[in-house]
């Protein structure tokens, strides 16, 4: 069997260059012999701030909402501008700010997560996202929809179309604020007590890696490093169960990838 190729990580030439106020960015990001970019990620920092930017987003997107719903019943008339397009654009700035909001949301919970202790209590906690999406834009919809308008430009048809507008605007934001990789504060702590050292993960996966060379990471020319609770952090909450078995590490009370199976027949 051919020996395997050591990977070295060595200095990116191009940024050795680099003035010397760029050196400690510069020196985050290194390439090995065989072409990999490996670039070292910068601590996420506190939770509190993306918990704050998550409220005053959702409470934007509730704005939106009560001014379209003025609008509706034609207390609010922007002469400049189509009754329909301003009930449009009211529904997109909303979405928006419901989905960016609950990024915000996710974000901090992968650095500050609940317990599991209680299930409904963590799913709630996980999934405010979806909760403020259908506070955000369900009245709308109930209103477009059972209460007669006595604004003369919403016609039948406008009135179609800006709930066409809203239900699509709500499938589109619960999809995305739904929080389909939670982990809870007691998952964290066990993955940080079983793996010490760097982890390894690549822009789009949704595991982390213990072993850069892993047979997982062949095919991506960018390799991001840190810690676990860096990897954790930035959404990489399941260890690969690959490296776990040949680590030999205790994956009770973690979150694995779901290959446990196929890691036990390799050798």
């Amino acid at each position: 069997m051919a020996e395997k190729k050591e990977r070295k990580v060595v200095e990116v030439a191009s940024e050795a260059a680099e003035p010397a106020k760029k050196t400690a960015t510069a020196a985050r990001k290194k390439v090995t012999e065989d072409g990999k970019t490996v670039v070292e990620v910068a601590p996420s920092g506190s939770a509190t701030g993306y918990r704050i930017g998550a409220i005053l987003l959702w409470l934007a997107a509730i704005a939106c909402e009560f001014l379209a719903i003025l609008t509706y019943f034609g207390k609010i008339n922007i002469t400049f501008i189509p009754t329909l397009a301003w009930l449009i654009g009211l529904i997109v700035i909303d979405v928006v700010c419901v989905i960016i909001g609950a990024q915000l949301w996710k974000k901090s919970n992968k650095i500050d997560p609940a317990s599991k202790a209680n299930k409904v209590k963590f799913w709630l906690w996980n999934n405010l996202g979806l909760i403020m999406c259908v506070i955000a834009l369900v009245p709308l919809i109930i209103i477009l929809l059972a209460v007669d308008s006595k604004n003369k430009k919403i016609d039948k048809k406008t009135r179609i179309i800006a709930v066409v507008v809203a239900c699509v605007a709500l499938l589109i934001g619960g999809v995305c604020a739904y929080d389909w990789n939670p982990i809870s504060e007691e998952e964290k702590k066990a993955a940080e007590d079983a793996v010490k050292g760097d982890v390894y993960w690549t822009q789009y996966g949704k595991v982390y890696h213990t072993h850069e060379d892993c047979g997982s990471l062949n095919n991506s020319d960018t390799l991001y490093k840190g810690t676990v609770t860096d990897a954790i952090e930035n959404g990489r909450t399941r260890i690969c169960s690959f490296c776990a078995k040949k680590d030999g590490t205790d994956t009770s009370g973690m979150l694995t990838d779901g290959n446990e199976e196929a890691a036990k027949e390799s050798e």
